[in-house]
């Protein structure tokens, strides 16, 4: 169910032109927002200076082609967004083939895909076309047209839901995705996807140990905005937090660690990914890439993990019209759902507990091992459990010595609990 649904709703966002302003973010935020609600916007002025960066000027893209000597047209903005330079200045210019190649972005290494370029920064005209359709172009004079705006009284566009605990906790998970890029699936659509499946999810938990704040951003300069307007917030209340990128076609499972490698989002990544697949790919933040470059930029830090299926960067598909609706897939969608639903699992049961009795309880008084002792056949779960129970070791650091997944702790903890054998030591925030 979850992985249909989150693949028709890449579906219909998948040919919206975006880019980190305008229109194409706004209608996509429409779309996410009459799936799942709740959805809480904000907007920066264009100009408005945002640390080192300044926010910039709205782009609008209405049309672009090149039409060839022979009248044929080709690079066609409205047959795939990819053949326009993202935030392209606008251009009606007829010249030679040999100028025209100084503003014509290819990939030889993958000749039948569309790259995907941008220049927000700095004024420039530009078209993508794949490598083999450049060979084959004639010499002769070229018509290149492209019908875009920059727009000085613009804005960018961003969002949140907050999602409280159910227990009074304003101690705060964050999870990340971004919608600026166009017309990609895995590494533009995925995130957004299964970040709405979550907000699901975490919605109809019974029992939330923390608040939630899910954000979608424009990637880069959107999440420095969104840092910069919720600073302290962020700084005081996040414990952990989860960016999630190209999380849906078939390929690994990946994690991109926080540069210390040892924030409690760390551990609980770690601790998730080896119970999800026996071949995890782990990189350290030299493989940045997202948004895990703001939150842990130094004076924030905020210990945030990436989690990824194939990491970006690490696929042929990456950044081209390779990745389409093909390479992303339903089956590829639910495993990058699992991921991040077991991983939020293990941080909500991730306490600490003291055992309450001196030596070890009688468990089979209670039911919760056999009396008949025969060597070989018991499970040693909960005595194992319980050993290690010194008011010290969370959950996740029991459940990697005991060799088990923590959230499958959990009903034997509600079972301890219940018989006053083990009592909380609260250490969540």
């Amino acid at each position: 169910m979850e992985q249909n649904r989150m693949y028709k709703l890449i579906s219909k966002l998948y040919k919206i032109p975006r880019s980190i302003t305008g229109d194409g973010f706004r209608d996509s935020l429409d779309i996410i927002d009459k799936a799942i609600g709740g959805v809480e916007r904000f907007s920066i002025p264009s100009g408005t200076q945002v640390y080192d960066w300044r926010v910039p000027p709205e782009w609008v893209i209405r049309d672009g082609y090149i039409i060839t000597p022979n009248g044929k047209k080709i690079c066609q903005f409205k047959e795939h967004n990819l053949h326009i330079l993202n935030y392209s200045a606008p251009i009606d210019k007829k010249l030679s083939l040999d100028e025209l190649k100084e503003h014509i972005y290819t990939i030889p290494e993958l000749p039948n895909a569309i790259a995907y370029v941008t220049s927000y920064y700095e004024r420039r005209w530009g078209f993508c076309i794949s490598y083999n359709e450049l060979k084959e172009l004639p010499d002769g004079e070229y018509h290149v047209f492209i019908d875009s705006e920059f727009k000085d009284d613009g804005e960018l566009n961003y969002a949140h839901i907050i999602i409280p605990s159910t227990t009074g906790n304003t101690k705060e998970i964050l999870i990340s995705s971004y919608l600026c890029h166009p017309q990609m699936a895995n590494n533009e659509l995925s995130g957004p996807a299964v970040w709405s499946e979550l907000i699901r999810w975490v919605r109809n938990l019974k029992h939330r140990e923390y608040t939630y704040r899910f954000v979608i951003v424009p990637e880069t300069i959107g999440s420095i905005c969104y840092i910069n307007r919720n600073f302290k917030t962020l700084k005081e209340n996040v414990v952990a937090g989860f960016v999630l990128s190209c999380i849906g076609d078939d390929g690994d499972y990946s994690v991109v660690l926080s540069p210390d490698e040892n924030s409690l989002s760390d551990i609980a990544t770690l601790h998730t990914i080896k119970h999800i697949t026996k071949e995890p790919k782990i990189y350290k933040f030299l493989n940045r890439g997202s948004d895990e470059r703001q939150y842990n930029t130094p004076n924030l830090n905020l210990g945030v993990t990436t989690i990824c299926r194939s990491l970006f960067g690490h696929f042929d598909e990456y950044h081209t019209s390779l990745d389409d609706l093909d390479f992303v897939t339903p089956s590829g969608l639910e495993g990058g759902f699992n991921y991040a639903r077991n991983l939020i699992e293990n941080l909500e049961i991730n306490t600490k507990y003291q055992l309450a009795t001196t030596c070890e309880p009688n468990l089979g008084s209670r039911g919760l091992m056999s009396t008949l002792s025969r060597s070989g056949i018991h499970n040693y779960t909960i005595p194992n459990f319980l050993a290690y129970c010194n008011g010290k070791r969370s959950v996740i650091e029991i459940a990697d010595i005991v060799g088990v997944e923590a959230r499958s702790l959990k009903p034997i903890i509600d079972k301890l609990l219940e018989f006053e054998l083990i009592k909380e030591i609260n250490t969540k925030g």
